[in-house]
């Protein structure tokens, strides 16, 4: 049943026993002020029944407690202990000190519940709706710019030999639980001693310059696994993940052949499998790069920040080797949800700029803003780029002033333009190509939007609205101080909730840092008309004060006096 947050202060509140003032800019301070209007009990009612049950500790308190784990970087074990003898986290969460607030696993129980179910996603919707009501998010559109972080996994990356290991060892561990062994027995029993060790390769007595001898451990390590696999009831959940898994990592990087006497041999599979697991203790894992030469093991963080404000709208964690813009629409209409605004404008980097992602918003009747792909390399020939492309008349033209209106068309409905003969006796062929059958020009299907976006990002105002994308790198780079570059979880839904709750800090430490300026120039307008309305009774206040008398006295006296005179000059006569 869930428990609901009394708003009566207990007798022995930690602000009431001790003198505590918490800096008014810190992180504790402003939770506190602002917690009671932050999460309501009610938020999580999907987690509990209604009737069943003794009354949990009020959800809105376990939320409260996550966010200040998370600012601090604690383990869950600390987080607990921190409930009752930080006097900080105490007075954020109004209770008496030296008692915790819960226990330890029902702090996990409720991190367990956001994460299995994300569309709670309360804490950080939260964010949004605190800067909605700072008025610091505003408006009825708006502008947002995506861009992703690599997140490094949790799991350990391991090499072939190792990675089956461990992957012997997780299913051995649940076939052992099934028939009530200890794994160690387990793996006796069944002659698979050699994968007690906790790494293989360190235990395995062999010459590792040998190509025949690694080939025959390798050879070895199939056949136990495909033993194992013989061995383990399916019906089994447990057991099932993890067979599952080791025929993954089986077919992924081992390739099998049968020899002349009929012997099986294996092989360790050229080249990397595309979408390979490379850790088998956390299979979300997957090998990615951010750049050329910036390579990780690990997912993506996705993100979209608005323009304006710089805050957290929307937020995605994506599988390591996938695109930049894979799922950008889904983010898009996840920021309309979160906001209850609707999205104007997206802006990205070159990784949203290609052709499909550029259809897609097309399709979906949004607009996209992002930088054209730089044209891949040719080793000093001539660039698509300096070949006139007429779409309508379907020619290319190319740097020679040679014309051809012979293409194939692609399956993705984008044609491929062939100069052939032509090139043979061209001055400027060694400038262009290097193939017997002469220069090809490959025209995108969305060949016309590509080209658009290209003459708009070379306009003045186009180069500005793309610099305005800078403020999501901002935002990513917070993202890291908060820790986001490592995930703290195994698995792509936790390390989402992980994400998910360093974007609500970054949100609200945003929105009450604004707010606090906003306070501090209001208060200095205001001492400033204060003091020009009051006077000055100081010495120095007193002595101006006279001066100014005098001074306007002068200017009152001295223009009558001269008036006076001049009116006697006047009428007096020349004679006197």
């Amino acid at each position: 049943m869930i428990g609901i947050r009394t708003p009566q202060v207990p007798l022995f509140e930690v602000g009431n026993v001790f003198d505590l003032k918490l800096a008014a800019a810190s992180f504790h301070s402003q939770l506190a002020n602002a917690a009671p209007r932050l999460f309501k009990d009610q938020d999580f009612a999907a987690f509990y029944n209604d009737k069943l049950g003794r009354p949990s500790v009020p959800p809105s308190l376990l939320a409260l407690t996550l966010l200040l784990q998370h600012e601090a970087g604690v383990s869950d074990e600390e987080a607990i202990e921190r409930t009752a003898y930080d006097l900080r986290w105490a007075a954020v969460l109004r209770k008496e000190a030296g008692q915790p607030l819960c226990a330890k696993s029902t702090l996990q129980l409720f991190r367990a519940h956001l994460i299995l179910h994300p569309e709670v996603h309360t804490i950080f919707v939260s964010s949004i709706k605190e800067a909605k009501r700072a008025g610091v998010l505003k408006g009825t559109a708006l502008k947002i710019a995506v861009d992703t972080k690599p997140i490094r996994g949790r799991g350990a990356v391991q090499d072939t030999f190792n990675l089956l290991a461990t992957g012997i060892r997780q299913l051995g561990r649940a076939i052992a639980r099934t028939q009530e062994y200890t794994l160690d027995d387990f793996l006796h029993a069944h002659d698979l001693h050699r994968y007690t060790s906790a790494s293989l390769k360190g235990s395995a007595d062999i010459d590792w310059s040998d190509e025949a001898a690694k080939e025959a451990l390798l050879t070895q390590v199939v056949a136990d696994a495909k033993r194992l696999l013989a061995l383990a009831p399916l019906s089994d959940p447990e057991v099932g993940k993890a067979a599952q898994l080791l025929q993954q990592l089986l077919l992924q990087d081992v390739q099998v052949s049968t020899t002349p006497d009929g012997a099986e041999k294996a092989q360790v599979k050229e080249g990397t499998a595309q979408g390979r697991i490379p850790s088998a203790t956390d299979p979300d894992i997957r090998h990615g790069r951010k750049s050329a030469s910036k390579r990780f093991n690990g997912h993506k963080g996705s993100i979209a920040v608005d323009e304006d404000s710089q805050i957290i709208v929307g937020l995605e964690v994506l599988a390591g080797d996938a695109g930049d813009a894979t799922d950008v629409l889904t983010l898009v209409e996840q920021v309309e949800a979160n906001t209850e605004l609707a999205v104007a404008e997206t802006t990205g980097d070159c990784a949203y700029g290609g052709g499909p992602t550029r259809a897609a918003f097309a399709e979906a009747e949004r607009d996209l803003l992002a930088k054209v792909p730089q044209e891949a390399s040719r080793n000093g020939l001539f660039a698509k780029s300096a070949f006139e492309i007429d779409l309508e008349n379907e020619r290319v033209t190319c740097p020679a002033g040679q014309v051809t209106t012979t293409f194939s068309t692609t399956p993705e409905g984008g044609k491929t333009f062939l100069f052939g003969s032509v090139c043979a006796d061209c001055p400027l062929r060694a400038l262009c190509t290097t193939s017997k059958t002469g220069r090809s020009v490959s025209v995108h299907p969305q060949e016309a939007m590509l080209q658009s976006a290209r003459a708009y990002q070379r306009t003045p105002e186009g180069r500005a609205r793309l610099r305005e994308r800078v403020v999501v790198e901002h935002r990513l780079a917070r993202l890291s101080q908060l820790g986001i570059s490592q995930a703290r979880y195994a698995g792509r839904k936790k390390t989402r909730f992980q994400l998910a709750m360093a974007c609500a800090l970054a949100n609200f430490r945003w929105v009450w840092n604004w707010e606090a300026r906003q306070m501090a120039t209001a208060n200095t307008a205001s001492a400033q008309n204060r003091l020009s309305e009051q006077p000055d009774t100081s010495l120095r206040g007193r002595i101006l004060a006279c001066f100014g008398f005098l001074l306007s006295l002068r200017s009152i006296l001295v223009p009558r006096a001269c008036a006076g005179m001049s009116s006697r000059r006047s009428w007096a006569s020349p004679g006197d």
